[in-house]
């Protein structure tokens, strides 16, 4: 089990978790220092009850996902806890501004530094992530001494336009997309992660460089249609498994 947690808090939906030395996984979520070691920690408490999404039928969408093809179902058999988590909208907007052309270690580096840097002291040693309001007092220079590089720019934008996060589950996914990338910085990719990882727009499918390497390789003639109704759940099942194969 601790492999399937390991996969859905620290393979790159999320950057709030850390993997502790007895095997738990630690984070600061709703001003709380949560602790995980299996499944029954996160289902019998409300609040990680919905951010792991206990109350949707996994187990159906994997039996059809499996039958799609033998690249899923070998995906599925990997990983056969995966899960969508529903994440802050804020948290996961800041979250894809840091993972533009970086990797999922020193995205984890960055998200802590903001933390401990713009956040406040939960329990000891614990930071929440921190606020738009937070976040305002980082200047660019600042922001540049943490190493986030050229996304400082797109980080104080985000904070500047962080209203347009108002309102957006009621939008269409087009819609919705599209305000997202007024965001300076924020291209499809990043506006899918965030609707995907923030508003859990299920059907949302980001592809970046894993994804499309899968999709060049395995599916180059089939339109994105192919992997409903459960287009995001294929694609994570598909991004942690090309991660897990080292596709090159």
């Amino acid at each position: 089990m601790n492999e399937n947690l390991r996969e859905i808090l620290c393979g790159g939906q999320s950057f709030s978790w850390k993997e502790e030395d007895d095997g738990s996984f630690s984070a600061v979520l709703n001003e709380k220092v949560y602790t995980v070691r299996k499944e029954d920690d996160f289902c019998s408490d409300p609040f990680l009850r919905n951010y792991f999404d206990c109350d949707f039928d996994y187990d159906k969408a994997r039996v059809e996902i499996k039958a799609k093809d033998a690249l899923l179902a070998s995906a599925v058999e990997a990983f056969p806890a995966l899960r969508i988590l529903r994440q802050d909208p804020w948290t996961a907007l800041i979250s894809f501004i840091l993972s533009q052309n970086n990797n999922i270690k020193r995205i984890t580096g960055l998200y802590n530094k903001l933390c401990t840097a713009y956040g406040h002291e939960v329990e000891k040693g614990y930071y929440s992530f921190p606020t738009a309001q937070e976040l305002s007092r980082a200047t660019e220079q600042e922001l540049r001494d943490l190493k986030v590089g050229f996304r400082d720019k797109y980080i104080l934008d985000a904070v500047d336009k962080a209203y347009l996060l108002e309102g957006i589950n009621e939008l269409s996914y087009e819609e919705a997309e599209a305000q997202l990338m007024k965001i300076k910085g924020i291209g499809k990719k990043v506006a899918n992660c965030v609707l995907l990882f923030g508003f859990h727009r299920m059907e949302a499918f980001p592809v970046d460089v894993w994804i499309r390497k899968v999709l060049d390789r395995y599916y180059p003639d089939k339109e994105l249609s192919y992997f409903e109704p459960y287009p995001a759940l294929c694609q994570q099942y598909l991004f942690s498994y090309a991660r897990y194969l080292k596709l090159d």
